[in-house]
């Protein structure tokens, strides 16, 4: 069973204002939201080709301890 909503037309243009807000930041803050994409694949924050942030993972320091045998 379908339950349909009939918006009134002041409904109407409230939602296609929000849309073009939405559309806005998008295409604002667009290289923004792929930098932070590539900071959840990669581990590395960039912006306008500088680093600005390098993550550091937990058993990072496991590793390199066991590398130098420091266990």
């Amino acid at each position: 069973m379908v339950i349909t909503h009939k918006l009134t037309d002041e409904q109407k243009k409230i939602l296609e204002r929000m849309h073009s807000r939405v559309d806005y930041i998008f295409e604002t803050y667009r290289e923004y939201f792929d930098a932070l994409a590539e900071f959840d694949r990669t581990g590395v924050l960039k912006n306008h080709g500088k680093v600005l942030y390098v993550r550091k993972y937990e058993n990072e320091k496991e590793n390199e301890d066991k590398y130098l045998n420091l266990q």
